[in-house]
């Protein structure tokens, strides 16, 4: 079954968030629809860093949705700002 795959980058709320409780978060929220296979953390400034989250899920599901990713992730204490930066979809 194919797949599809998504690369979010998250900004936190503020600058004195705890990444490590943010990562967490992120983690319960996503778990079991989507598979989170790599969290990146990039530095953008003023000791902000922005969270880049590798996620995969099932093509052909109808009730998955990278909009249900978006909400999800921007439900979530400690998130500021999401945005989808790469989408593709691996056949194998």
């Amino acid at each position: 079954m194919a797949q599809v795959y998504m690369v979010y980058r998250v900004l936190p709320s503020s600058s004195d968030v705890d990444y490590a409780k943010l990562i967490q978060s992120i983690k319960s929220a996503l778990e079991p629809k989507y598979t989170l296979d790599k969290v990146e953390e990039e530095d953008v400034g003023f000791g902000i860093k922005a969270l880049k989250l590798h996620l995969r899920m099932p093509e052909s599901s109808e009730e998955h949705s990278s909009d249900d990713v978006e909400n999800l992730l921007n439900g979530i204490d400690g998130v500021g700002n999401v945005e989808l930066e790469y989408f593709t979809r691996l056949g194998f």
